[in-house]
């Protein structure tokens, strides 16, 4: 069948909204059991965005990689079948995708004979089924209709006469054309903006000009886009500082932890009101619900990662076996877990909220691509202050690698937590790493990177866990990242 979704410059697509974070956008595209390639890198993972791939409709979705990895750029691609120019009628998405803008199609499908004795058009979804003598193949809009019919008349656009393409903008979409004719491109060779859309609008054959992808981004233009993204990924603060506003509510902006007096500060995003505090040991249960609502899920367990340093809570070890005295809530959709301590027997059954009250708390960066909690949980941003060896405060955050936290920190001697790649049991996602030139170069055979990404696969997702004061970070081995903090 041919599937619709109709395209809203500077908003996006359907359910799928620019400023939206990657962990919803994921979520929402599961829903269909759609399959996804995420590609990243593992050699600056923080400081590049993350590209999520619907690779069934050759839909492309650029996330920043700051804060709250929000959706910046939505790119449709191959928008006229690459079978135009090569002669091949093999199509390279498995579901066909109609894009609709205001009520007009800006791309149709035409049914071609795989002898190449007959060309049909057929429109409907009634033709829209691949079968073994005919393939559906995506005509995308010309130059002269988006131009003259479609959007309108717009500024002059940008030659690649490297690539052979013309970068068309209006506010919030721009549309990539193939210049398929070489005379054509040899007219518009030493010619100004104007003289070149000029040429482009009076050429007599409007196939010549195609379409080949569209993108769709914040910006009135493609080239005031490519700026403004690049101080995005340059910015080490917040999504504010981008054009980009989250269209996420109820959202978690950051949480600060004070490890020495066991305070947690909980701010959302676009509240004014005072930070919600929890205090570990004396928050009771009730009181974190007013705060953040119905857990996404609970459960009574029991995990002995978190006795790392029991020695620094001696009434832990006691009761380290019943599991019914301990309760977790998992947060997904802000990136928090909060364990309970249930345990009456260690005072009076009448002290009731000495029953309930938060025993840890656990902050995920379900953002890592290379965790094997990749995104089960939200990205939470956090800030943590700790006390040191000579008595001043220290701070460190969720933006930076374990080999830029103070001293004292990465002196510290781990313990390595070697998860099985069993955990991670989405088989829908493809994660890729970008790939890198230098270390490609170097390689000698194809075996020789084979081998290679074999020994990747087996220390996929293995991590350490770093206990300090009345914390403890899980860290990925590959890349550095904090994955998780736990507070006690």
């Amino acid at each position: 069948m041919i599937y619709e979704t109709s395209l809203i410059p500077g908003e996006g697509i359907g359910n799928i909204k620019l400023g939206d974070t990657l962990y919803n956008v994921i979520k929402h595209l599961d829903k269909y059991n759609y399959k996804l390639r995420i590609s990243y890198s593992n050699s600056q993972y923080l400081e590049t965005p993350i590209v999520v791939t619907a690779t069934e409709f050759g839909i492309r979705l650029t996330f920043s990689n700051k804060k709250q990895q929000t959706l910046e750029l939505i790119e449709f691609l191959d928008v006229d079948s690459p079978s135009h120019s090569s002669g091949t009628l093999t199509s390279r998405h498995s579901r066909l995708l109609k894009l609709i803008y205001n009520g007009v199609s800006l791309n149709e499908f035409e049914s071609v004979s795989t002898n190449n004795s007959e060309t049909a058009s057929s429109y409907s979804s009634a033709a829209s089924s691949n079968s073994t003598f005919h393939a559906l193949l995506s005509n995308g809009p010309t130059f002269k209709a988006i131009y003259n019919k479609i959007f309108g008349p717009t500024y002059p656009g940008k030659l690649n006469q490297d690539c052979n393409t013309y970068i068309l903008s209006y506010p919030g979409i721009s549309f990539k054309f193939t210049i398929a004719n070489d005379q054509l491109l040899e007219s518009l060779k030493n010619k100004d903006d104007d003289l070149i859309l000029s040429t482009l609008l009076n050429w007599d054959a409007a196939s010549d000009v195609r379409c080949l992808s569209i993108a769709l981004y914040k910006g009135n233009s493609w080239s005031e886009f490519e700026k403004e993204f690049v101080k995005v990924k340059e910015n080490s603060g917040s999504v504010e500082t981008s054009t980009l506003k989250s269209v996420v509510k109820d959202e978690i902006s950051s949480v600060n932890a004070n490890l020495k007096d066991g305070i947690i500060s909980i701010s959302f995003k676009g509240s004014d009101k005072t930070p919600a505090t929890i205090v570990i040991g004396k928050t009771t249960q009730q009181e974190v619900l007013n705060i953040l609502g119905p857990p996404d899920d609970y459960f009574n367990k029991f995990d002995s990662r978190l006795l790392i340093h029991k020695h620094l809570s001696e009434l832990l070890s006691s009761n380290e076996n019943d599991m019914s005295h301990y309760k977790f809530h998992n947060y997904f959709r802000y990136g928090i877990d909060i364990l309970y301590d249930l345990n009456t027997s260690r005072s009076s059954r009448n002290q009731h909220a000495s029953s309930t009250t938060v025993k840890k708390f656990i902050i995920h960066n379900g953002g890592i691509t290379e965790s094997l909690d990749f995104m089960k949980w939200n990205r939470c941003n956090w800030e943590i202050t700790a006390g040191s060896e000579t008595g001043s405060d220290i701070k460190f955050n969720s933006e930076m690698y374990f080999h830029q936290l103070p001293e004292e920190l990465r002196k510290l001697t781990p313990v390595l937590l070697n998860r099985i790649e069993s955990e991670f049991i989405d088989n829908d996602l493809d994660i890729i790493e970008f790939p890198n030139e230098s270390t490609r170069a170097k390689t000698k055979s194809d075996s020789q990177l084979e081998r290679k990404e074999d020994e990747k696969v087996k220390t996929w997702g293995q991590s350490k866990l770093y206990g300090y004061g009345r914390c403890i970070l899980e860290v990925i081995n590959s890349n550095g990242c904090i994955v998780a903090v736990t507070i006690y």
